[in-house]
């Protein structure tokens, strides 16, 4: 899968300073102490303490990516036994394994064997999940992380709307959860570019000005770049109309004047400033660079480079002057 932004999968060996997410949200880093430390009741103060109705995306991304996470996560779930937030994890955690076995390289790269584990740890993730959520069906966190399974399990795009619906009833700016519907909406998965756009043009339309959702239309844009990339991202990304739509969603999300960073920021920024860099626009791509400093998400870098943050360094200078 790929979160889009925010990486619970496939961040693996390209986790570093620079994609590392407690920079880009200190507030994290008594999460992932407690998680290290196999501090429950930390676990769960952390999650108590969020505002309602957060997006707690970015916080569940980064449990699942703690290495040897899954052991406390299942001891935990064995002895909790009326914890969706326990399942919640544990499922994300299984998900990023199967992510893991799978690898990032195209299907027919993919060995028998490697399809077989991600199969199987799926299959354990939705259990778990659906455990959650039958639990509590209000749990934002689980319905979201249920939009990876039921992509990776070939469960269809209706049921994946379905899912997302379920999340954003109870999140009020769903933004992971958009950037993993939009990624089963793509071609490569089960959508159409159509459907893609459509659903990016609604996230903007949708949610409060100043909100992250803006960025799912740069999103949808470099997808639909990557998927008609025969003569590199660049004859797409150029287009005036896809600049000023960039433009117009960049001015109504991150770059409004109610914008407030909010979990995932990084990832929204990171969105455009990649967008607008490849289609040669270095001036509409430097507030992006400006507000993420040396921070950046692994995706879309990933896509276009096989060191994404070296990547990342290069267009900033570029972008800089």
């Amino acid at each position: 899968m790929t979160v889009g932004s925010g990486s619970v999968i496939n961040l693996g060996g390209l986790l570093t300073r620079t994609t590392d997410p407690v920079l880009h949200d200190p507030g994290l880093a008594p999460l992932r102490q407690a998680v290290r430390g196999g501090d429950w009741p930390a676990v769960t103060a952390y999650f108590a303490g969020l505002p309602a109705r957060a997006d707690q995306g970015p916080a569940v991304a980064l449990v699942a990516v703690q290495r040897g996470s899954e052991n406390f996560l299942q001891r935990t779930v064995d002895t909790e036994r009326g914890s969706s937030l326990a399942r919640t994890l544990l499922g994300a955690r299984l998900i990023t394994l199967a992510w893991h076995a799978r690898s990032s390289y195209g299907a027919q790269h993919v060995s028998r064997a490697q399809w077989q584990l991600f199969h199987e740890r799926l299959c354990e993730a939705e259990r778990v999940l659906a455990d959650a959520t039958t639990l509590d069906r209000g749990n934002a966190a689980a319905w979201t992380m249920r939009l990876t399974t039921a992509r990776g399990l070939n469960l269809g795009i209706d049921e994946g709307r379905r899912r997302y619906g379920l999340a954003a009833e109870h999140c009020d700016v769903p933004y992971h959860a958009q950037e993993l519907l939009l990624q089963h909406l793509c071609p490569k998965w089960d959508g159409t570019l159509e459907d893609l756009h459509a659903f990016a043009r609604q996230c903007l339309a949708d949610n409060p000005a100043g909100s992250l959702s803006g960025a799912a239309v740069a999103i949808a844009h470099i997808e639909h770049a990557f998927h008609t990339a025969q003569g590199g991202l660049y004859p797409y990304l150029a287009q005036d109309r896809v600049r000023q739509e960039l433009r117009e969603a960049a001015h109504a999300s991150v770059l409004h004047p109610d914008y407030r960073p909010a979990p995932g920021w990084v990832a929204a920024h990171t969105a455009f400033a990649f967008a607008f860099y490849q289609g040669g626009g270095l001036a509409d791509a430097a507030p992006h660079f400006a507000a993420m400093g040396r921070r950046t998400t692994a995706y879309p870098w990933r896509m276009w480079s096989a060191d994404p943050v070296k990547a990342f360094r290069t267009a900033r200078r570029a972008v800089k002057g």
